[in-house]
């Protein structure tokens, strides 16, 4: 689950305006001309699948965010503005993707960028793990649970590079046939609160980073303080998974993939404690991208 999910979205600048760019077209959404998004930060991105970047950011890194419902209307809220300001702070050209509807939609997407972040968001449709839905399950997105599966689903097949925050690591756990937690506080007992129940701001708790992974090798093994805004968590890991972080009550913080290039899955939310100043969590996005160059 996302932060601030109450607040109203931001109205996307036009990059041509704002920056002087030449913003590519919305192919798939039949709009006319692309938008981008602008924060107090200067972080901007891309409105775009399937273009060219413009000429002050050939040489950057492209990092496609998962598609939401939004960028169609030419909005961004402010969950999006805060993955936007960690990439364009680690140096990166942020890229909203479009909806994919199939494997072969979600291949071409993400031939128009270098490295994936799937972004966090909505429960996930239980049926996605062969469950019924819980009585607090809180309400899925079709469209969206359509698009995160086959963009994850292309990602893994590609071997392409991919951080997967919160909701975005679950999906990463469904498509592998793990599943989920549909509601933790009524089916996981734990003393850390992992959402604040007045929904109102991040809780903190600490968690541990296995020795040898790739997410030790980005922020040090050991105790990491993170934020926490979920109820819902990874019950059963999904297949060639491996489980690299936890919490001291033993809920999974982190999931790898470890014949990939870089495929990691945090529980957490590196691009706000970016945003808040923290630049220690900056190196989740400048390793994302390192591994796309390569």
């Amino acid at each position: 689950m996302m932060k601030h999910v109450m607040n109203k979205p931001n109205k996307l600048l036009s990059l041509a305006l704002a920056l002087g760019m030449t913003a590519a077209l919305l192919a798939g959404c039949g709009q006319q001309s692309a938008q981008s998004t602008q924060s107090n930060s200067a972080g901007s991105a891309s409105a775009v699948s399937g273009s060219q970047s413009s000429a002050q950011n050939a040489e950057k890194v492209r990092v496609g965010l998962a598609w939401l419902a939004d960028f169609e209307n030419g909005e961004v809220d402010e969950d999006t503005q805060a993955y936007i300001d960690a990439v364009t702070r680690a140096g990166g050209e942020p890229v909203l993707l479009e909806q994919a509807t199939d494997l072969d939609s979600a291949k071409a997407a993400l031939d128009t960028v270098d490295a994936l972040i799937l972004t966090g968001g909505e429960d996930v449709d239980p049926s996605y793990y062969n469950e019924e839905p819980d009585s607090m399950l809180e309400e899925p997105n079709p469209a969206r649970d359509t698009s995160d599966y086959w963009m994850m689903t292309a990602a893994l097949d590609e071997d392409f590079p991919t951080l997967a925050t919160c909701r975005g690591m679950q999906v990463m756990n469904v498509v592998c046939g793990g599943t989920l937690y549909q509601d933790l506080p009524t089916q996981f007992d734990s003393d850390i609160q992992h959402r604040d129940p007045e929904l109102v701001d991040f809780t903190y708790h600490d968690v541990t980073i296995e020795d040898g992974s790739l997410l030790a090798q980005i922020m040090g093994a050991g105790k990491l303080n993170v934020n926490s805004w979920h109820h819902q968590g990874i019950k059963t890991v999904g297949e060639g998974l491996t489980v690299t972080a936890h919490s001291d009550d033993g809920l999974v913080e982190a999931l790898e993939m470890q014949d990939k290039t870089f495929m990691l899955g945090v529980q957490f939310h590196p691009e706000w404690r970016v945003v808040e100043g923290d630049d220690s969590f900056l190196p989740f996005f400048t390793a994302l991208m390192d591994a796309a160059k390569n």
